[in-house]
Order: C-alpha cells, then structure tokens, then sequence
C-alpha cells in the first residue's frame, strides 16, 4: 500500500469535483469545528469575564489587619479614654456581621510579618498618641493652644496585588469614615459639655465678685467653640494611606510575577501542543505540514504511555536551557530576579507542571485534549490564579478549583521568589509542593488510561492502519 497518493484534480470528472464540493457543504465537515469555535469562546468569556468582572461582590474571608498601639489617657475628669480599643472593637464588630472581611486584630510585628509574605492585604495603624491627641482636641476648641488631630495609618500591599490593595483600602474607608462619625459626635459633645461647664464656673466667679460684665465684654470672655474648631471636631481623624513596601522598579507594579507566570504557561501549552505533532509525524501516527511539504514517519507504533513519556520528558529536559533562556532575557530587559537559583526551579518546574497536564489530556482524550488544555490550564486557571483578583474575591467556583490549577501554584511560587524574599511561608513551599502533586496526577492518569487504551483499542498505528486498509 503507498504511503501517499497524489492525484491532479484536471484529469477527475466533473462527477468527481461535485462530490468534492458536496463534502465541504456537508455538516459533518463544518459542524464540529463551528462547535468547537462556539465551546471556546463562550466557555472563555464566562470563565474569564465572569471570574474577573465583579470581585467586590465575591469578597468571602478577605484579609486586613488592624493594629492598635494607642496607649490611652486621662481625662480632666480622673477617668480614662482609649480611643483605639473603642474603634478597634467597631470595626471588629461591624466586619464581623458578615464573611466578607477577614480582621485580624495584630501587634505591628506580626502585621509586618504577614505583609512580608503577602498574606494580608491591608493594615490599619492606630497610634500611641491617638487618644490623647483626640482628647486635646477638646481643650484646644475652647482656648488658642495649638493642638494636632489624630492620625491613622493604612498601609496597603501591592505586591500581593494592586487591585488587592484597592479592594482593602474599599472596605477599609468605609470602616474609618463610621468611626470618624462616631468620634466626631464624642468629641463635639465632650466639648460642649466643657463649655457649658467653662461658662458655669466664670457665672460664678462673676457672682462671687459681685460684677456684671457688658453683654459685648461677656460674649468676648466666655467659652466658645469656635467655627474652625466645630469642623475639627466633628471630622477629627486624619486618614494616611501609605504604601508598605513598594514593588520593585521593573516588577510591573507588582504584576510582574504573574505575567511571567502566563508567559510559562503559555510556553508549556503550546510548547507541548507542537511537540505532540511534531513527534507523532515522527513515529508515523499523523502527518504533519511543514510549509508545501507533508512529513510522515515510518509507523512505529509505541504503546501509548512510551509516547506519553518520550513526548514529556523531551519538555523536562529541554525546559532547562528553556528557564535559563527566559530568565536572562527577562533580567536583559529589567526584569529583577532575586534568588536566581531558586528562580530557575520555579521557573523550570513551572512548564514541566503544565505540559504533564496538557500531554495527560491528549493522551486520555486525544486531539480533543489540545481543547481542554485550553479550557482547564488558560480559561479556568488565569481567573484562578490570584495575579489580577485575589482568591478571597473571586467567586466560590474558582475559590474551589484554584489549587488545582497549574497557574495558581506557579504563581504563587514565582511571586514568593520575587518578591517576598523566597519566603517558604509567603508561597515557595505550597506552590512547589502543589506543582509535583498535579505533575504526580497528571503522570498517573495518563499512564493508566494509556494502558487500557492499549490493551482494549490496540495500539494508535495498528488502528490507523486498520482503518486505511481496504474492505
């Protein structure tokens, strides 16, 4: 039997060339690739769009922290004032109405430590001074002393995220606005009380003396609070939000890590996708089109689970020189790469990880495998792995599958290397750990599933042969 047959299209009847038309026309020729069209574009969008539209409507468990270092004062009274535990327990108490955010009540080295390995969004920092500070302000509205207004710190992380940092400072406004409000009403009230009692004690002193002042005199000497001091008083938190540790120059404001992270992932999929053609036009199983020329080997037929392993360890042995390559273009470029070793394992494993996914799907579902590797590894794992939104905004779907996406682990490891200082707890460990487990699934369903292919179907050349052969 040829290999190839190779007719001229001149010399067929016309019969011949309406038959040819007929087939092109035939459903069964253009169905199932319009379908497949169809899947991929509106699996696509409403995984993307539907994972990334709305994230603040999805916040479940959203981590902020609030730290409290005001140490109190006394009051003219003989009582005692803590301002920061008061806002402290409103905004315990106002968050903790629903799931939403997560407030974590921390000492300011555990604040740090946390934001260092990316595991809170936000901090909100009440000082030492704060209640003292607030209480001034009473005494200041009824006299000229000089008098400075409270001051709270948010401190955003942008490295876990930019759109992370704006989620938190979102819920954080809210929170701070109320106990402005609150604060506000409680000083206006404890400074009225004090020029009431102000007024009171000059009446008697002026009765004491027996002397009537003139109502002009009177109005300039008693008490008042004065219209600069009423606004101060009612709005007397002043709110800083400062950056607690900047991204790196080059780190794409803090995206970087995860851009390189889709940059792997891409370079795994298609990587493996053309590798699948170019070795099964190899082994004689499909023809493969190199510009005019179609290239077919002599038929091999290996079992199925040798393919599946030639074809993966040809990417595990060629994504070393592959990570080295893109590591010091993307450093040319200005890119900056902390831990280079450590990096280079992320780096590598990261494309390992992904093929062994994608080589499993096509070797449990065949070319339709190529589909799902697009649907499983892209559309449902870029939602999911926490470089644009962050996990506890998404919505509960890919809350649910994220560890179980290739994209998720490779990110969270390559941003723990870059930028939380390789930090096993910021992500290097779970996300090197996540990356071998899905590598270990994907290597044991591929290898059984090919196994049984075997044994049921035969081998993929014998079939192809079977079906070539005339009746």
């Amino acid at each position: 039997m040829p290999a190839h047959t190779v007719t001229n299209e001149s010399q067929n009847p016309p019969e011949s060339r309406s038959r040819g038309i007929g087939f092109y026309a035939s459903p069964r020729t253009w169905l199932l690739p319009l379908l497949v069209l169809l899947i991929l574009g509106g699996a696509g969008t409403a995984l993307y769009i539907g994972g990334l539209g709305s994230p603040g409507d999805h916040l479940k468990h959203f981590p902020i922290a609030v730290v409290n270092q005001d140490q109190g004062t006394e009051t003219p009274d003989g009582g005692r004032e803590d301002l920061g535990r008061n806002i402290t327990d409103q905004m315990r108490q106002g968050f903790g109405s629903s799931d939403k955010i997560e407030l974590r009540v921390l000492s300011w080295n555990e604040a740090q430590d946390q934001m260092r390995k990316g595991q809170i969004h936000g901090t909100v920092v009440i000082p030492e001074s704060f209640s003292a500070d607030a209480t001034a302000l009473v005494a200041g509205s009824l006299s000229a002393e000089e008098v400075s207004r409270p001051t709270v710190t948010v401190y955003t992380n942008p490295q876990a995220g930019p759109l992370a940092s704006s989620l938190a400072t979102e819920a954080i406004d809210p929170a701070l606005e109320q106990a402005n409000r609150g604060l506000g009403e409680q000083l206006t009230k404890s400074a009225e009380e004090a020029q009431a009692q102000a007024q009171a004690e000059l009446d008697r002193e002026l009765e004491q003396l027996g002397t009537a002042l003139p109502s002009e005199l009177e109005q300039q000497v008693s008490p008042k609070i004065g219209g600069t001091s009423a606004d101060l008083l009612a709005d007397p938190i002043a709110v800083t939000t400062s950056v607690y540790s900047p991204p790196p120059e080059g780190a794409a404001l803090g995206m970087g890590a995860f851009f390189y992270s889709v940059l792997l992932m891409v370079v795994g999929v298609s990587g493996s996708v053309a590798l699948h053609f170019l070795l099964d036009a190899r082994l004689g199983v499909a023809p493969i089109e190199l510009g005019p020329r179609f290239t077919l080997g002599p038929q091999r037929r290996p079992a199925r689970w040798v393919t599946f392993l030639v074809k993966w360890g040809i990417v595990v042995i060629g994504a070393l020189p592959t990570a080295g390559l893109m590591m010091w273009v993307a450093s040319a470029v200005g890119m900056p790469i902390p831990h280079g070793g450590l990096f280079f394992l992320t780096t590598w494993l990261s494309i390992v990880t992904v093929s062994a996914v994608t080589f499993a799907l096509i070797a449990v579902f065949g070319s339709a495998g190529m589909v799902l590797s697009l649907l499983y590894v892209v559309f449902m794992g870029l939602p999911s792995a926490t470089g644009v939104v962050p996990l506890e905004a998404l919505p509960g779907f890919f809350q649910f599958i994220a560890r179980g996406e290739p994209l998720y682990q490779m990110t969270m490891a390559n941003r723990a290397v870059l930028y939380f200082d390789a930090d096993a707890g910021a992500g290097v460990q779970s996300g090197i750990i996540g990356m071998l487990i899905i590598i270990l699934i994907a290597l044991v369903v591929a290898l059984v599933f090919s196994v049984i292919y075997d044994k049921v179907l035969g081998r993929r050349g014998a079939r192809m042969v079977a079906a070539a052969s005339p009746s």
